[in-house]
């Protein structure tokens, strides 16, 4: 009985696995289109600084920052890369698109962060690929970067 009981699990976690690889492709639709990012989908696994105010669920505030924007972005990039996990997908000047993939499991979360010129204001979304609820994975992260960023303000 035993046996079975840990072929079935086994089972579940090999289909878990296969499930994740399935569904782990990069979007195509990213990007900055008319200086607005993808809204984010209903389920509660994207935050975004673009969603309504009034979306408790997927508001994000932007950052204000104080330091040419250039350096922000470069500061953020290297911020990502020592994290170990990520790998950065798109940098261009205002814009800047990384993928963070989970130790365990092998999820993958897009981050995009956006700097309109005219304004000391970055944007951000970051969204998982795969499931429903992410448990404010991607809120913690917005979250953390917003305190590395106010910690390294000139």
């Amino acid at each position: 009985m035993f046996s079975r009981v840990l072929v079935f699990i086994v089972a579940l976690f090999v289909g878990f696995l296969f499930y994740i690889n399935l569904n782990n492709d990069r979007p195509e639709n990213l990007g900055v289109t008319d200086g607005v990012f993808l809204p984010c989908s209903e389920s509660p696994n994207c935050v975004s600084s673009q969603s309504p105010e009034s979306d408790e669920v997927h508001y994000v505030e932007p950052i204000i920052y104080k330091q040419p924007h250039l350096e922000m972005q470069l500061l953020l990039e290297k911020y990502f890369l020592d994290q170990g996990n990520a790998h950065i997908v798109t940098s261009e000047l205002g814009y800047f698109y990384v993928e963070i993939k989970s130790s365990f499991f092998g999820f993958v979360d897009d981050v995009e962060l956006y700097w309109p010129e005219a304004d000391s204001v970055l944007h951000v979304r970051s969204a998982s690929r795969v499931g429903y609820s992410d448990m404010d994975v991607n809120r913690n992260r917005v979250l953390k970067m917003k305190e590395f960023i106010s910690t390294n303000q000139p």
